[in-house]
């Protein structure tokens, strides 16, 4: 039987590495590749800095998580912190610039469109899940996930996030998801909505 990864709160030494695990992981995701269009082809050095500046967000937050090796990481907002501030948005002003370029703007449009699609009922919300190509396939992304999910099932809370891959939502599911809704954006991908009722323990 395989042990899963260790996982560990995301620590200021860790940010760095994280951050450099969440760029490649996401260096061929639809979203991100329609928004950098143009630019791609360094989004793995464009977008460091703006991952780093999530984390640390998300770290203030009490909500990112990498496993062992910083090999994968969860960002998450706990119940009713998953908006995003005038100061968020202006600490991430520089580094969006960096890795979007004129999209700049469709970037905070995207932004703007999701959260109007955000539930408003309280839940932890996933932000950001992603694991280093190195990684993927030894669970590394499904035992990030659990600190949380555990988290939510002990206080009986619900969680939130948007999958930006159809192929990830079996993946989700398998943690309890549910896709609730699609959202297209215009002339963009396709995203799916997806929520999960806290799970009662097993053998209950």
């Amino acid at each position: 039987m395989t042990t899963a990864p260790a996982v560990h709160p995301v620590t200021p030494n860790d940010q760095d590495e994280v951050a450099g695990s969440l760029a490649r992981a996401f260096v061929d995701d639809p979203v991100w590749k329609w928004l950098t269009a143009g630019r791609h082809e360094r989004f793995a050095e464009l977008s460091h800095d703006f991952f780093s500046v999530t984390i640390r967000h998300h770290t203030h937050l009490g909500g990112a998580w990498a496993s062992e090796g910083n090999g994968a990481g969860a960002l998450w907002a706990p119940p009713n912190a998953w908006r995003t501030k005038p100061l968020e948005i202006m600490g991430l002003l520089r580094p969006s610039v960096r890795l979007f370029g004129t999209r700049t703007p469709t970037a905070l449009s995207v932004l703007s469109s999701m959260e109007k699609k955000h539930p408003r009922e309280p839940h932890w919300y996933l932000a950001v899940l992603g694991t280093d190509p190195q990684h993927q396939g030894k669970g590394h992304g499904s035992a990030v996930l659990q600190p949380v999910l555990d988290r939510c099932d002990l206080e009986g809370v619900p969680a939130y996030l948007e999958s930006s891959k159809e192929a990830n939502v079996p993946f989700y599911e398998r943690h309890g998801f549910q896709v609730t809704d699609t959202h297209d954006f215009p002339k963009g991908p396709r995203i799916w909505l997806m929520w999960r009722d806290p799970q009662p323990p097993a053998g209950a």
